[in-house]
C-alpha cells in the first residue's frame, strides 16, 4: 500500500520524498479534475445546442483598496506564518498527521508576526498600484461551462459536510463518544452523504443561473460516476478501510488470470494503521507497518472497475434521453445498483433488520430513479 504521496512516488521512481499529502488525497484530486472535464465538456455541448442558454451578469472588473483588504490579508498571513513556519520547524510530526496538524492549536508566535506583517506591506503594494478609486462594474457574457469550478468548489464543500453527517449518523456511538475527534478526523467520511449534500448544493446553485435542475443533474451524472471510480482506486492504493469482508476462500480456477491481491488483500501498510504490527518493517513506512491477519475481498477495486464501465455507459446515453433527468435517473439506479451489489461483501455497520446504511440508500436510489425514470417517459408522452 501507499499510505502517503511520498510512498507512491517511491515505489515509482525509488527516490522518498517526504510531502504532507495523503495518496487518496491525491486521487480525490484527480477524481475532481476528471469530473470537471467532463461536466465542462456536457455544459458547453448544451450551449452550443441552446439547451443551456448564455445569461448576462455583472462582474466587478476593478475596486479600490479598502480596510478589510488589509484585516483579510494581514490575518490570513497571520494564519499562515503561525502554522508554516511551525510546519517547517516540526516538520516530521507534520507530515505524520497533517490535518490533525493544521487543527491544533499549536504554532509558531514569530512565524505570526512575519506572516502579519507580509499580509500589511503586501495590501499596501497593491493599494498603491491600485489605479481604482471607486468600483467599476461591467455586464459580461456567462456561459454555463464557466460555472464548472464554482459547481465542484460548492459540491466539495456541501459534500464533505454530507458525508460527515452521514458517517456519524451510521456511528453514533463513536461520534457520543468523542464528537470532536470525530467531527475533525480525517476519516470518517460516507459517500452517499457527500452525494445528497453536494447535489442538493450545486442544483440551488445553478437555479440561480436560470439552469434547470433535471439538465444540471444530467451533466453531472457522467462525471460523478467517474470521480466515484477514480476516488475509488485512491481508497484501495492507500488502504484507508473501504474493504471487504474476510475472504478466506480459495481463488477459483475461473478467475486464474487475476492477481492474487484483486481476489483476497491483507493491505500491508495501510494508511488507518488497521491490523497487526508487521515484522522486519522500518522507515520511510515505519509509523505504517500494519497489516490486516486476514485476507479480504478488496472490494474498492472492485468498485472502482464498476465506476469506470458505468461511466462509459452513462457517457454514450448522454444525448439519448430528449426528457432532463431521465439521465440522471439512469445514473440512480446504476449507483444504486452497483453499491447494493457489492454491499454483501463489503465490510459496514448493520443499522436495521441486517440491512446497512448503504444498502437502505441504494434501494432508494434504485426505486427513486426507475420512479423518476418512468414519470419523466410518461409525462413526455403525454399530448400537448
Amino acid at each position: 500500500m501507499f499510505p502517503t504521496l511520498s510512498h507512491l512516488i517511491e515505489y515509482l521512481t525509488g527516490v522518498f520524498i517526504p510531502l504532507p499529502f495523503k495518496t487518496f488525497g491525491f486521487f480525490i484530486a484527480i477524481a475532481f479534475l476528471s469530473g470537471s472535464y467532463f461536466i465542462s465538456k456536457d455544459l458547453a455541448e448544451k450551449n452550443k445546442a441552446g439547451i443551456i442558454p448564455t445569461t448576462r451578469r455583472k462582474v466587478v472588473v476593478g475596486k479600490p483598496t479598502s480596510t478589510k483588504d488589509f484585516i483579510r490579508n494581514a490575518v490570513l498571513g497571520l494564519i499562515i506564518g503561525f502554522k508554516g513556519l511551525f510546519a517547517y520547524q516540526n516538520y516530521h510530526d507534520f507530515i505524520d498527521d497533517t490535518l490533525a496538524f493544521i487543527l491544533s492549536s499549536k504554532g509558531s508566535e514569530i512565524g505570526a508576526f512575519i506572516g502579519l506583517a507580509t499580509g500589511l506591506i503586501y495590501t499596501y503594494y497593491l493599494k498603491t498600484q491600485n489605479k481604482y478609486s471607486k468600483t467599476v462594474t461591467q455586464d459580461q457574457d456567462l456561459r454555463p461551462q464557466e460555472l464548472t469550478a464554482n459547481f465542484l468548489l460548492i459540491s466539495a464543500v456541501a459534500g464533505l459536510v454530507g458525508a460527515k453527517i452521514f458517517h456519524q449518523l451510521e456511528n453514533w456511538n463513536d461520534f457520543i463518544a468523542d464528537p470532536m475527534g470525530q467531527l475533525f478526523s480525517g476519516g470518517g467520511l460516507t459517500f452517499y452523504g457527500g452525494l445528497i449534500g453536494g447535489a442538493i448544493a450545486v442544483i440551488l446553485y445553478a437555479r440561480k443561473y436560470g439552469i434547470k435542475t433535471g439538465i444540471i443533474a444530467d451533466a453531472m451524472a457522467a462525471p460523478l460516476m467517474l470521480a466515484y471510480g477514480i476516488g475509488r482506486i485512491g481508497c484501495h492504493t492507500s488502504g484507508d478501510g473501504d474493504w471487504g469482508i474476510p475472504n478466506l476462500n480459495p481463488k477459483p480456477d475461473w478467475l486464474s488470470f487475476l492477481p492474487d491481491w484483486a481476489w483476497a488483500y491483507t493491505y500491508p501498510n495501510n494508511v488507518i494503521r488497521a491490523g497487526e504490527r508487521m515484522v522486519n518493517c522500518t522507515e520511510p513506512l515505519g509509523v505504517y507497518c500494519y497489516e490486516l491477519s486476514l485476507p479480504v475481498y478488496p472490494t474498492s477495486v472492485y468498485e472502482a472497475i464498476m465506476g469506470v464501465l458505468l461511466f462509459t455507459i452513462i457517457w454514450r446515453l448522454r444525448n439519448s434521453f430528449k426528457v432532463p433527468g431521465m439521465l440522471f435517473a439512469v445514473y440512480l439506479i446504476f449507483n444504486g445498483l452497483e453499491r447494493f451489489s457489492i454491499e454483501k461483501i463489503r465490510i459496514n455497520n448493520e443499522l436495521y433488520q441486517q440491512l446497512t446504511q448503504a444498502e437502505m440508500i441504494s434501494s432508494g436510489l434504485i426505486v427513486g430513479g426507475l420512479i423518476l425514470f418512468f414519470l419523466l417517459k410518461r409525462n413526455a408522452n403525454k399530448p400537448k
